[in-house]
């Protein structure tokens, strides 16, 4: 016969209602109770994860959002055929460098 674990009262998860009945005090005292048990490196993160959330959010730029620099000279080459350039001396590095069959 398999024996039935018991869940300890302090092991429940109380529900957000219960919570938000309790009084600010307590809320935080349970925190602190909690906090205890933590590490000394856990709880340096946790710290610094709660700093950083006061910190506004900065946005990114995407790559391809960016103004590109205009050219003063005029391209010889189409981006194509630059393109077609780079595979062909990275080929010629690698030494794979063989015959495409059409």
């Amino acid at each position: 016969m398999k024996k039935k674990l018991k869940v300890r009262r302090k092991d429940r998860i109380k529900p957000m209602s219960v919570i938000m009945i309790m009084t600010k005090e307590s809320i935080l005292y349970r925190i602190k109770e909690k906090l205890k048990t933590y590490s000394k490196k856990r709880l340096a993160v946790f710290y610094y994860n709660l700093l950083k959330n006061d910190l506004p959010q900065l946005r990114t730029i995407k790559r391809k959002a960016l103004p590109r620099p205009k050219r003063k000279t005029k391209r010889k080459f189409s981006r194509k055929q630059l393109a077609a350039q780079r595979l062909f001396a990275k080929r010629a590095r690698a030494g794979t460098l063989k015959r495409r069959r059409r």
